[in-house]
Order: C-alpha cells, then structure tokens, then sequence
C-alpha cells in the first residue's frame, strides 16, 4: 500500500513540461522491442510477423480514434538486432493529449496502443504474445515532421498502465491468500478504495481482461470472507 500510496511523491505522477495550446502538431512514440512467446522464447519476427503486429497494433483502438486521430503505426525489423523490432506510433496531438495540461496520466493514445501489445492484449495477434520494451522515446512533431521536444507524459502513462494495475493485482491475490488461511488483512478495503478513488486515476489504468481480474479476486476475498465469518460465529 505504501507503494501504491506515496502520497509526499505520487507514483510516476506528470512532471511540469511545455504545454502546447494549439496545433497542428503531432506526437511520435518510438519503441524498440522484442515479441516474446508465452513460453518465454523469443520469436525472430519477419515481414509477415510485423505486419500481423502492426495491423493488431491498429486495431487495439477504435476506427474512430484512428481516423481522428489520424493514427500511424509502423513497424520493422531493428537493423541493429535481427531478433527485435522497431515500433513507431504518431498521431495528432489533441486537448488533454498533447496540447494544453494533461489531467490523466495514462500516455493517451499512443501508451494505450503500445500498453496492449505490452500486456500481450492484441486481440487480432498470436495469443499471450508479449512486446519486451528495451528502449522508448516520445517526442511532439511538427506538421514538417521533425521532432520538436520530448513528451515525457506518454512515457511515465505508458508506464502507469503497465505498472500500477500488476502491482494492486497482485496485492489483490495476496489479500485472498491471507484470507484463506484465516488472517484478514488490515488494509484490503483501503486498497480498493484507493483504486476506486478518482484522484488517483488508477481504474483508468486497467485494461477490460485486468479488471475482470480484478473483478474475480474481489468476489473470491469476498466469499472467504463471509466462510470465515460463518466459521467464527459457529
């Protein structure tokens, strides 16, 4: 919880950058990344495999975000590493995503496209595939397209979507572990109140098959809780 919390340095919060307030100007993440098996095993990709992931990659948002978006997606075979691939995203920069403040730190659209294949989610991909990220960079583009300044936002949400959910996922089984074998935990409660609390932002964070699990360690702590009530009122 203490993680979680940190309520002096919030956790990977939005650090003070330029804030443009007006277009046209467009956002670029690079990534350079390995697709990793569910077995562990890396898969040397090949001009097949970057198109499957690139049209995934497309198809993890709507057709309307990618139209008025204007999203880009591309992806190749790194020519430094035959066995990793390099990922580019653009889109335009809009309110709240790019341009002006950004209230909710997730790395808008760009850190949710790339967020699926991280969390292997690519629906229209090989299933339980990976990204392994090695590097990232996000930059504001001009309408010329060349690279403006960095946009640390998209980095630290892509983060944020990638980390917090595993880290109260986890906390979440180790709360129904606890409560199996007889010991209630102290802070349970405070833990979902923290991620239901719209402050903090984290319910945003979680992708549809990681609140369903969510979901499903919430109803299981819930009925070894009321077995152990039953047991102690006996």
């Amino acid at each position: 919880m203490a993680l979680l919390k940190r309520n002096e340095n919030p956790w990977l919060a939005s650090v003070e950058e330029h804030a443009y307030e007006s277009g046209p100007l467009f956002l670029e993440l690079h990534a350079t990344a390995m697709i990793c098996l569910p077995s562990g095993e890396c898969l040397c990709p090949d001009a097949t495999i970057c198109t499957a992931l690139m049209s995934a990659l497309y198809s993890s948002v709507s057709e309307e975000v990618v139209l008025h978006r204007q999203l880009m997606v591309n992806v190749a075979i790194s020519p430094r590493d035959n066995y990793c691939i390099e990922v580019v995203l653009r889109c335009l920069a809009v309110e709240g995503d790019g341009l002006g403040p950004h209230v909710i730190v997730d790395g808008g659209v760009l850190g949710a496209v790339l967020a699926a294949g991280f969390k292997g989610e690519l629906v229209r991909f090989q299933a339980g595939v990976t990204l392994e990220i090695s590097r990232l960079d996000a930059w504001y583009v001009s309408a010329d397209g060349s690279l403006e300044v960095p946009a640390p936002y998209i980095v630290q949400g892509l983060c944020r979507r990638c980390c917090l959910p595993e880290v109260i996922l986890r906390c979440m089984q180790v709360s129904v572990s606890l409560m199996e074998s007889g010991n209630e935990p102290e802070c349970h409660d405070e833990l979902i109140d923290l991620v239901n609390c719209l402050e903090t932002g984290f319910l945003h964070l979680f992708s549809q098959p990681q609140l369903q699990e969510f979901l499903l360690f919430e109803r299981e702590y819930s009925i070894c809780k009321m077995e152990l009530q039953e047991e102690l009122s006996r």
